[in-house]
Protein backbone atom coordinates (compact mmCIF):
# COMPACT_ATOMS: atom_id res chain seq x y z
CA UNK A 1 0.00 0.00 0.00
CA UNK A 2 1.32 3.45 -1.06
CA UNK A 3 -0.20 6.44 0.10
CA UNK A 4 0.77 10.03 -0.72
CA UNK A 5 0.53 12.16 2.51
CA UNK A 6 1.40 15.24 0.64
CA UNK A 7 -0.70 16.63 -1.90
CA UNK A 8 -1.88 19.81 -3.43
CA UNK A 9 -5.04 20.69 -5.61
CA UNK A 10 -4.09 24.44 -6.87
CA UNK A 11 -5.55 26.70 -9.06
CA UNK A 12 -3.91 27.49 -12.32
CA UNK A 13 -3.49 31.32 -11.12
CA UNK A 14 -1.67 29.95 -8.15
CA UNK A 15 -0.25 27.53 -10.14
CA UNK A 16 1.21 30.41 -12.31
CA UNK A 17 1.89 33.34 -9.83
CA UNK A 18 4.40 30.34 -8.11
CA UNK A 19 6.62 29.47 -11.31
CA UNK A 20 6.82 32.94 -12.33
CA UNK A 21 8.91 33.60 -9.23
CA UNK A 22 12.80 34.40 -10.37
CA UNK A 23 14.76 31.31 -9.75
CA UNK A 24 12.46 29.68 -7.37
CA UNK A 25 11.56 26.51 -10.06
CA UNK A 26 15.29 25.83 -10.81
CA UNK A 27 15.63 26.09 -6.54
CA UNK A 28 13.10 23.39 -6.46
CA UNK A 29 13.86 21.05 -9.17
CA UNK A 30 10.46 21.78 -10.38
CA UNK A 31 9.64 20.49 -14.23
CA UNK A 32 7.88 23.29 -15.26
CA UNK A 33 6.35 20.88 -18.29
CA UNK A 34 4.93 18.91 -16.03
CA UNK A 35 3.44 20.84 -13.18
CA UNK A 36 1.42 22.59 -16.19
CA UNK A 37 -0.49 19.38 -17.09
CA UNK A 38 -1.23 19.22 -13.27
CA UNK A 39 -4.15 21.04 -12.49
CA UNK A 40 -7.47 19.07 -12.11
CA UNK A 41 -8.47 16.20 -9.29
CA UNK A 42 -8.93 14.11 -12.29
CA UNK A 43 -5.22 14.46 -12.84
CA UNK A 44 -4.35 13.47 -9.11
CA UNK A 45 -6.31 10.58 -9.28
CA UNK A 46 -5.01 9.21 -12.40
CA UNK A 47 -1.12 9.54 -12.05
CA UNK A 48 -1.55 8.30 -8.60
CA UNK A 49 -3.24 5.08 -9.86
CA UNK A 50 -0.83 5.28 -12.91
CA UNK A 51 2.06 4.79 -10.27
CA UNK A 52 0.37 2.32 -7.95
CA UNK A 53 -0.67 4.75 -5.11
CA UNK A 54 -3.75 4.09 -3.35
CA UNK A 55 -4.24 7.66 -1.48
CA UNK A 56 -3.82 10.84 -1.81
CA UNK A 57 -3.91 13.24 1.35
CA UNK A 58 -4.74 16.94 0.00
CA UNK A 59 -3.56 19.78 2.12
CA UNK A 60 -5.19 22.88 1.88
CA UNK A 61 -3.94 26.30 3.16
CA UNK A 62 -6.27 29.52 3.75
CA UNK A 63 -6.30 32.69 5.24
CA UNK A 64 -7.52 34.02 8.44
CA UNK A 65 -10.79 34.57 7.14
CA UNK A 66 -11.41 31.78 4.21
CA UNK A 67 -10.56 28.66 6.70
CA UNK A 68 -14.26 27.53 6.78
CA UNK A 69 -15.12 28.26 2.93
CA UNK A 70 -12.11 26.35 1.67
CA UNK A 71 -12.79 23.57 4.70
CA UNK A 72 -16.11 23.16 2.98
CA UNK A 73 -14.69 23.44 -0.66
CA UNK A 74 -12.41 20.74 0.27
CA UNK A 75 -14.39 18.28 2.10
CA UNK A 76 -16.84 18.06 -1.07
CA UNK A 77 -13.67 17.67 -2.92
CA UNK A 78 -13.23 14.36 -1.29
CA UNK A 79 -16.83 13.08 -0.41
CA UNK A 80 -17.57 9.94 -1.96
CA UNK A 81 -13.58 9.44 -2.93
CA UNK A 82 -12.38 6.34 -1.73
CA UNK A 83 -8.86 7.18 -2.66
CA UNK A 84 -8.22 11.19 -1.50
CA UNK A 85 -8.60 12.40 1.94
CA UNK A 86 -8.07 16.09 3.11
CA UNK A 87 -6.69 17.93 6.25
CA UNK A 88 -8.71 20.57 7.42
CA UNK A 89 -7.22 24.15 7.15
CA UNK A 90 -6.59 25.92 10.49
CA UNK A 91 -5.30 29.61 11.17
CA UNK A 92 -4.25 30.85 14.63
CA UNK A 93 -6.06 33.99 14.34
CA UNK A 94 -9.27 32.77 12.97
CA UNK A 95 -12.08 33.79 15.55
CA UNK A 96 -13.96 30.17 15.74
CA UNK A 97 -11.17 27.79 16.20
CA UNK A 98 -13.19 25.32 18.80
CA UNK A 99 -16.43 25.45 15.98
CA UNK A 100 -14.14 24.51 13.24
CA UNK A 101 -11.85 22.29 15.04
CA UNK A 102 -15.51 20.61 16.33
CA UNK A 103 -17.33 20.30 12.28
CA UNK A 104 -13.62 18.92 11.15
CA UNK A 105 -13.95 16.16 13.70
CA UNK A 106 -17.92 15.22 13.10
CA UNK A 107 -17.19 15.01 8.95
CA UNK A 108 -14.56 12.18 9.92
CA UNK A 109 -11.35 15.02 9.36
CA UNK A 110 -7.74 13.89 11.25
CA UNK A 111 -5.20 15.89 9.37
CA UNK A 112 -5.08 19.99 10.26
CA UNK A 113 -3.05 21.74 7.72
CA UNK A 114 -1.24 25.09 8.70
CA UNK A 115 2.25 26.82 6.82
CA UNK A 116 3.13 30.14 8.76
CA UNK A 117 5.32 31.35 5.86
CA UNK A 118 2.24 31.92 3.86
CA UNK A 119 -0.52 32.13 6.95
CA UNK A 120 1.90 34.74 8.35
CA UNK A 121 2.14 33.86 12.07
CA UNK A 122 4.98 32.81 14.14
CA UNK A 123 4.92 29.10 15.46
CA UNK A 124 6.38 30.88 18.59
CA UNK A 125 3.70 33.32 19.59
CA UNK A 126 1.44 32.93 22.64
CA UNK A 127 -1.72 33.55 19.47
CA UNK A 128 -0.28 30.15 18.35
CA UNK A 129 0.82 28.22 21.28
CA UNK A 130 -3.49 28.91 22.09
CA UNK A 131 -4.74 27.46 18.90
CA UNK A 132 -2.31 24.70 19.87
CA UNK A 133 -3.90 24.40 23.63
CA UNK A 134 -6.93 24.11 21.70
CA UNK A 135 -6.39 21.27 19.27
CA UNK A 136 -4.50 19.38 22.50
CA UNK A 137 -7.81 19.86 24.86
CA UNK A 138 -9.88 18.70 21.23
CA UNK A 139 -7.72 15.38 21.29
CA UNK A 140 -7.78 14.56 24.81
CA UNK A 141 -11.19 15.43 25.71
CA UNK A 142 -12.84 12.97 22.36
CA UNK A 143 -11.85 9.53 20.72
CA UNK A 144 -11.01 11.66 17.25
CA UNK A 145 -7.61 12.34 17.39
CA UNK A 146 -6.28 15.43 15.10
CA UNK A 147 -2.54 15.47 14.16
CA UNK A 148 -1.01 18.55 12.80
CA UNK A 149 1.04 18.86 9.17
CA UNK A 150 3.52 22.20 9.60
CA UNK A 151 4.68 23.39 6.13
CA UNK A 152 8.36 24.56 5.88
CA UNK A 153 10.82 26.93 3.66
CA UNK A 154 13.71 27.86 5.30
CA UNK A 155 14.37 30.31 2.22
CA UNK A 156 10.73 31.68 2.02
CA UNK A 157 12.17 35.37 2.71
CA UNK A 158 13.76 35.19 -0.28
CA UNK A 159 11.60 33.89 -2.33
CA UNK A 160 8.05 35.04 -1.20
CA UNK A 161 9.49 38.17 1.01
CA UNK A 162 8.11 36.73 3.76
CA UNK A 163 9.53 37.61 7.44
CA UNK A 164 11.51 35.95 9.10
CA UNK A 165 9.60 35.54 12.19
CA UNK A 166 7.21 33.93 10.14
CA UNK A 167 9.31 30.97 8.88
CA UNK A 168 8.93 27.43 10.59
CA UNK A 169 12.50 26.35 11.43
CA UNK A 170 13.72 23.27 13.07
CA UNK A 171 14.44 24.83 15.98
CA UNK A 172 10.61 26.29 16.42
CA UNK A 173 9.42 22.99 15.35
CA UNK A 174 11.01 21.31 17.74
CA UNK A 175 9.97 23.50 20.25
CA UNK A 176 6.54 23.06 19.33
CA UNK A 177 6.91 19.53 19.38
CA UNK A 178 8.12 19.40 22.59
CA UNK A 179 5.36 21.19 24.48
CA UNK A 180 2.40 19.54 22.63
CA UNK A 181 3.22 15.92 23.44
CA UNK A 182 -0.32 15.07 23.09
CA UNK A 183 -0.38 16.05 19.49
CA UNK A 184 1.23 14.03 16.66
CA UNK A 185 3.37 16.56 14.26
CA UNK A 186 4.30 15.88 10.62
CA UNK A 187 7.03 18.09 9.34
CA UNK A 188 7.11 18.52 6.30
CA UNK A 189 9.98 18.53 3.36
CA UNK A 190 12.28 16.31 6.02
CA UNK A 191 11.65 18.67 8.95
CA UNK A 192 12.45 21.93 7.04
CA UNK A 193 12.88 22.72 3.36
CA UNK A 194 16.37 24.19 2.52
CA UNK A 195 17.73 24.69 6.41
CA UNK A 196 20.92 23.88 7.13
CA UNK A 197 20.78 19.84 7.17
CA UNK A 198 22.78 20.14 10.84
CA UNK A 199 19.90 22.35 12.18
CA UNK A 200 17.81 19.59 11.18
CA UNK A 201 19.38 17.01 13.02
CA UNK A 202 20.09 19.07 15.95
CA UNK A 203 16.86 20.84 16.90
CA UNK A 204 14.70 18.49 14.99
CA UNK A 205 15.18 15.50 17.71
CA UNK A 206 13.68 12.47 17.53
CA UNK A 207 10.24 11.93 19.09
CA UNK A 208 7.43 10.00 19.52
CA UNK A 209 5.26 12.95 18.29
CA UNK A 210 7.46 13.98 15.31
CA UNK A 211 7.09 12.62 11.86
CA UNK A 212 9.14 13.82 8.69
CA UNK A 213 7.64 13.16 5.38
CA UNK A 214 9.91 12.85 2.28
CA UNK A 215 7.80 15.34 -0.15
CA UNK A 216 10.50 17.78 -2.21
CA UNK A 217 13.21 17.81 0.61
CA UNK A 218 14.78 14.75 -1.06
CA UNK A 219 15.50 16.53 -4.07
CA UNK A 220 17.10 19.35 -2.08
CA UNK A 221 19.54 17.32 0.73
CA UNK A 222 22.27 15.54 -0.80
CA UNK A 223 20.91 11.52 -0.34
CA UNK A 224 23.47 10.84 2.42
CA UNK A 225 21.49 13.29 4.38
CA UNK A 226 18.12 11.72 3.73
CA UNK A 227 19.05 8.66 4.49
CA UNK A 228 20.87 9.81 7.62
CA UNK A 229 17.28 11.24 8.61
CA UNK A 230 15.72 8.40 8.12
CA UNK A 231 18.34 6.65 10.12
CA UNK A 232 17.89 9.07 13.01
CA UNK A 233 14.22 9.29 13.17
CA UNK A 234 13.17 5.79 12.28
CA UNK A 235 11.27 3.75 9.64
CA UNK A 236 7.72 4.24 12.24
CA UNK A 237 8.74 8.06 12.14
CA UNK A 238 8.86 8.91 7.92
CA UNK A 239 6.05 9.57 5.97
CA UNK A 240 5.81 9.45 1.65
CA UNK A 241 5.18 12.99 0.27
CA UNK A 242 5.19 13.88 -2.87
CA UNK A 243 3.75 17.65 -2.81
CA UNK A 244 2.39 17.56 -6.02
CA UNK A 245 1.73 18.69 -8.46
CA UNK A 246 5.16 20.23 -7.94
CA UNK A 247 6.25 16.77 -8.43
CA UNK A 248 4.71 13.29 -9.75
CA UNK A 249 4.13 9.86 -8.11
CA UNK A 250 5.87 7.64 -10.62
CA UNK A 251 8.95 9.34 -10.77
CA UNK A 252 8.92 10.21 -6.26
CA UNK A 253 8.00 6.57 -5.73
CA UNK A 254 11.05 5.27 -7.77
CA UNK A 255 13.24 7.58 -6.23
CA UNK A 256 12.28 7.09 -2.16
CA UNK A 257 12.11 3.10 -3.40
CA UNK A 258 15.62 3.58 -4.22
CA UNK A 259 16.78 5.75 -1.21
CA UNK A 260 15.10 3.90 1.09
CA UNK A 261 16.70 0.58 -0.26
CA UNK A 262 20.14 2.15 -0.06
CA UNK A 263 19.48 3.23 3.58
CA UNK A 264 18.87 -0.66 3.81
CA UNK A 265 15.39 -0.64 5.15
CA UNK A 266 13.77 -4.40 4.94
CA UNK A 267 10.59 -4.47 2.70
CA UNK A 268 8.84 -4.43 5.81
CA UNK A 269 10.08 -1.28 6.90
CA UNK A 270 9.80 0.10 3.32
CA UNK A 271 6.00 -0.62 3.67
CA UNK A 272 5.53 1.51 6.86
CA UNK A 273 7.19 4.72 5.28
CA UNK A 274 5.29 4.61 1.91
CA UNK A 275 1.78 4.09 3.09
CA UNK A 276 1.44 1.96 6.69
CA UNK A 277 2.35 5.35 9.05
CA UNK A 278 0.40 7.77 7.52
CA UNK A 279 -2.80 5.09 7.34
CA UNK A 280 -1.97 5.13 10.92
CA UNK A 281 -2.52 8.41 11.67
CA UNK A 282 -5.46 8.64 9.05
CA UNK A 283 -7.32 5.60 11.23
CA UNK A 284 -7.81 3.77 7.26
CA UNK A 285 -7.70 0.58 6.04
CA UNK A 286 -7.68 0.12 2.24
CA UNK A 287 -10.67 -2.50 2.59
CA UNK A 288 -13.22 0.12 3.96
Amino acid sequence: MIIDCHAHLYSRTIMDNVLSIDGLADFLHLDKGAVARRTHKGDLKREAADAGVHACLLLPVASVYGVSETNEQFLSMVEGEAGLFTAGAIHPSMPNADEELAKLSSRGVRALKLSSFTQKFDLDSEENHRLFRRIRNHNLQGGHRFFVVLDTFYQADRFFNTAREFIATPEKLGRLAAQFPEIDFVAAHMGGLAAPFEDIVKALAPRSNVYLDTSNAAHILAREECIRLVALHGPDRILFGTDWPWFGHADEVAFIRGLLREAGLTPGEQSKILGGNIARLLDWKPSE
